[in-house]
């Protein structure tokens, strides 16, 4: 029975699933996805954030627009690109992605996947227009002016957020890795516009916690909200246990108007 097994295990041609578990394995390497080429810089990061995107749909949502207004801030290698593109086709996505790591990769998944309703700014989004330092994990994501340790950081140009939403916006995804506070309380009064915003708020172990100012801001603005874990501590009252050396928690918030 064993010998069956190896011999199956051998001998019988991958699947995507088990293509995509392999993945995990990886430092880097690419993976075919709708029949193309996609790329990718770290396997972990690519592994878990395709089951959230596309196995568990966390950025679905219903629109009655059939041209919607997308905006990512935080695009990354591209996956929430390229389920943005697929899932909407006729939408319009503004994507906002400043690491230089990432940055060939995710250029190239656009390129590779043929996504051309898709606009890359090569910047972060930030509270005003100017240039800040950037560090970054060479996987998951980077960060403004919040070091990795032993890093030295680059410098990078920024875009000022609330600018882009003077306008009607169907979905705003917001994954900038610590600075969402900052950014969304400078963009409240353009909220307005905004149908559906995900938000990844991050709370740093030995800075003061913002989730609930904005859950405030979201509530002003005429949200309801919705809050699914993305990494806590087990036992919090005697873990230590944190992410990207800097994060005690990251929940995922869903926010939308009825």
């Amino acid at each position: 029975m064993k010998l069956k097994k190896i011999l199956k295990k051998i001998f019988l041609p991958k699947t995507f699933e088990d293509k995509l578990i392999e993945t995990k394995q990886n430092l880097e390497g690419s993976i075919m996805l709708f029949d193309k080429s996609f790329k990718y810089h770290f396997g972990l990061a690519f592994y878990v954030t395709y089951n959230e995107i596309f196995t568990d749909g966390i950025y679905e949502f219903e629109t009655q627009n059939p041209t919607p207004k997308i905006i990512d801030c935080g695009a990354n290698m591209g996956l929430s690109l390229l389920y943005f593109a697929k899932k909407y086709p006729n939408a319009t996505i503004l994507a906002f992605e400043p690491d230089q790591s990432v940055l060939p990769i995710l250029e190239e998944n656009i390129k590779t996947q043929d996504l051309k309703n898709v606009k890359l700014f090569k910047k972060a989004v930030w509270t005003s227009e100017t240039e800040l330092q950037f560090f970054t994990d060479n996987g998951m994501g980077g960060r403004i002016d919040n070091a990795y340790e032993n890093q030295t950081p680059t410098l990078i140009k920024t875009v000022k957020l609330s600018e882009y939403l003077n306008k009607k916006i169907d979905f705003l995804k917001i994954d900038i890795e610590g600075a969402e506070y900052e950014v969304l309380k400078d963009c409240e009064q353009n909220l307005k516009n905004v149908d559906k915003i995900f938000v990844e708020y991050h709370s740093e172990e030995k800075k003061e916690q913002h989730l609930d100012e904005i859950l405030s801001i979201l509530k002003r603005a005429g949200f309801r909200y919705h809050l699914r874990e993305s990494f806590s501590r087990k036992k919090p009252f005697v873990e230590k246990t944190i992410i990207c050396e800097r994060f005690d928690m990251a929940i995922n918030i869903f926010a939308y108007k009825n």
